[in-house]
């Protein structure tokens, strides 16, 4: 039985894990990694994620989308291009795996 990444704790979306990702969002924005549409979509995101995500309800009152579109949209916003800076990179999929995993745990 080998160890898996799904083996590490499950992340803890704290209120300094907010700040920390909204901060990230900040110089992504900055430096034009991610649009400032898809930023909208993605501090949302980030601000429900401490609550396994917003209702579909929510969402739809929102952005006009499913739940699933929803998150597909803010994946897509976060996706790293290749011609981007290894930092950049890691930064958004990082930021992708926390979202993805707060979002699907409701």
């Amino acid at each position: 039985m080998g160890t898996q990444a799904t083996d590490e704790p499950p992340e803890t979306y704290s209120t300094e894990w907010m700040r920390s990702a909204l901060r990230r969002c900040d110089l992504l924005e900055q430096t034009y990694a991610v649009s400032t549409d898809a930023r909208w979509m993605i501090d949302f995101a980030i601000q429900w994620a401490p609550f396994g995500g917003a209702t579909d309800a929510d969402v739809l009152v929102r952005f006009g989308v499913s739940r699933k579109r929803f998150m597909d949209l803010v994946l897509a916003g976060l996706a790293p291009k290749a011609a981007e800076t290894p930092k950049i990179r890691a930064m958004k999929t990082q930021l992708c795996i926390s979202l993805a995993q707060a979002w699907n745990a409701q």
